[in-house]
C-alpha cells in the first residue's frame, strides 16, 4: 500500500481476496498472540494498519449490534 501507492480500499480487497486463515481449533492455547509493545518496536507501520483494520472491523459491529459495548470489547482483535 505504501510502496505501490495503493489506496487502502484497493488494497484491502487485494489481500482480502488473495489470503484467508483457518485454523483446526479457536482454543486459546492454540493461536499465537503478539503484545503491541512488540509489534509497535518491530513493525510500527503494521501497528498502524491493524489499528485502523480493528477500527474498520468495530465499527460493523456496532452497525450490526448498537450499544453492545461488551460484544465489541470481546471482538476487538485489539
Amino acid at each position: 500500500m505504501d510502496i505501490e501507492r495503493f489506496p487502502f480500499d484497493f488494497a484491502w480487497e487485494l489481500i482480502y481476496k488473495s489470503f484467508g486463515y483457518t485454523n483446526h481449533t479457536v482454543l486459546p492455547e492454540a493461536l499465537e498472540t503478539w503484545g503491541v509493545d512488540l509489534i509497535g518496536n518491530l513493525l510500527p507501520r503494521h501497528l498502524e494498519l491493524i489499528y485502523f483494520v480493528n477500527h474498520i472491523f468495530l465499527e460493523k459491529v456496532a452497525l450490526k449490534y448498537p450499544g453492545d459495548f461488551g460484544r465489541m470489547e470481546r471482538m476487538s482483535i485489539v
